[in-house]
């Protein structure tokens, strides 16, 4: 059953905007709480930026899934070059916005285990993973067909119909597999790693830890979402019927993946946000207890003795009267303490 194609357009600027929102707090909290910005922060924001051209190709891919206004070869050929020409744009987008973030996830990762040298060594390997078959992947998806405007030529697809094969083009499926199959296990293996370093990490208290693992863990949500769309990718190549079903479901879960691995890497961040409006949101007022100074005592008739009350010195010194009285100078002089002499102690031991 084919999904509405405005769910699609709903779902990639809701999450977009989403996604958008929570990376410009991460900034606020980086830049002007924390007042120092990372490299793992300006690829994060390469990211998103990323999304908003991947959530506009979603937008012209929906528009060209409409054949209502196909009455002609001419109307015909519009709907396919447009569809096809987004398709390939979408590929791109897809290739470049995972494999940023997933660097900056790795980019963080290194930062925080500077001091751990063989969780050290795994995010540096990892990185250079990703960015070579995040290239290569991109130089393939870019030359999918050679000229590279033959993979939006609509006389190319016409003819595909009455079985002629004139451009040099191969099998997209092979690239959507193996882009869909490694983004699986590098987000498998992402998110997985914090909890293991944290868990050995004796820096840290058993509350923080937890605290730790269970922000990462949203990050479980990007996997479930590259899992499901490597599932609908295999429905979406069975056939020619499924890939018209089957195209808005790829696009959405593509969405999920995406947004889920960008918000899940910028909640740590917000932590000084968090403390800020902690401490300046109002508290209700709360009478505090009266201190017994004393303990109360009961008579022999088993009457309660009320506590005497506390004499408290005042803070300026006075004559008498109040504390807001001056300083007043007594009336006549003080008789000198006589010194004492040695005789009159002698006096006084015999």
């Amino acid at each position: 059953m084919a999904v509405p194609v405005m769910s699609l357009l709903v779902t990639a600027f809701t999450l977009t905007s989403l996604s958008t929102i929570v990376v410009m707090a991460r900034f606020y909290s980086r830049c002007f709480l924390v007042r120092k910005l990372s490299s793992s922060d300006w690829v994060m924001l390469a990211a998103v930026i990323c999304t908003w051209g991947s959530s506009v190709t979603n937008y012209y891919q929906a528009k060209f899934q409409d054949y209502s206004h196909v009455h002609d070869k001419n109307s015909w050929a519009v709907v396919v070059t447009g569809g096809n020409l987004s398709w390939w744009i979408h590929r791109l987008f897809y290739i470049v916005d995972t494999c940023l973030i997933k660097t900056s996830i790795l980019l963080f990762y290194n930062y925080i285990a500077s001091s751990h040298k063989s969780f050290h060594r795994i995010t540096k390997g990892m990185i250079a993973i990703i960015l070579f078959a995040s290239i290569g992947m991109l130089v393939a998806a870019i030359c999918s067909c050679i000229p590279v405007a033959d993979a939006w030529s609509f006389e190319i697809f016409y003819d595909s119909f009455f079985g002629e094969i004139k451009g040099h083009c191969y099998n997209p499926n092979i690239l959507w597999f193996f882009s869909a199959g490694f983004n699986l296990v590098t987000d498998t293996m992402i998110w997985l790693l914090p909890p293991i370093f944290l868990l050995n990490l004796q820096a840290l208290d058993t509350k923080r830890k937890l605290e730790l693992i269970g922000i990462f863990s949203i990050g479980i949500v990007a996997v479930i979402a590259s899992a499901i769309r490597l599932w609908v990718l295999t429905l979406w190549t069975s056939g020619f019927i499924q890939s018209g079903n089957q195209a808005v479901m790829l696009l959405i879960w593509g969405q999920v993946e995406q947004h889920a691995g960008i918000i899940s890497a910028s909640i740590p961040f917000l932590r000084p946000l968090y403390r800020k409006l902690r401490f300046k949101l109002p508290r209700r007022s709360q009478s505090s207890p009266t201190p017994k100074l004393i303990a109360p005592h009961w008579t022999p008739e088993g009457r309660p003795v009320p506590p005497r009350t506390p004499i408290i010195p005042s803070p300026s010194p006075t004559l008498g009267g109040s504390s807001t009285e001056a300083f007043r100078v007594p009336s006549s002089p003080l008789t000198p303490i006589a010194p004492f002499r040695p005789e009159e102690a002698i006096r006084a031991t015999v």
